[in-house]
């Protein structure tokens, strides 16, 4: 499988993830309980999936502005992850699920980065 298709991959996976932790599949804490921090890591966060989904459409067009996305969406994601690991993020713990999608998340996304990463040197190289 070459790389561009490794990102579109992992990038689709990130996006279920994403989706699982929100309100509408597994997240259970009210938005009341978010603190200031919180709702910008929600801003982050949009913004990572933003990225995400540029990325995934002009990759096969745009293939170093791609990478570049990609890896300024995994820098942005690395925060909020450490916001709610830190109990920051809301009032009230994060629920089991939510802890689990979040590593799941985060390890998706640095693969991102990482065959991002890979993919620019590649094309860098050619």
């Amino acid at each position: 499988m070459d790389r561009k298709t490794q990102l579109r991959l992992l990038i689709g996976v990130h996006l279920v993830w994403t989706f699982l932790l929100t309100p509408a599949a597994f997240e259970t804490r009210p938005f009341s309980s978010f603190n200031p921090i919180g709702f910008a890591s929600l801003a982050l966060i949009f913004t990572t999936v933003t990225l995400d989904i540029v990325t995934l459409l002009i990759v096969p067009r745009r293939t170093r502005l791609a990478t570049t996305l990609a890896m300024v969406g995994t820098a942005l994601f690395i925060p909020p992850f450490l916001v709610d690991r830190a109990g920051l993020f809301s009032s009230l713990g994060a629920p089991t699920a939510i802890v689990v999608l979040e590593y799941a998340a985060l390890i998706t996304q640095l693969a991102i980065g990482y065959v991002a990463y890979r993919l620019r040197k590649g094309t860098a190289a050619a």
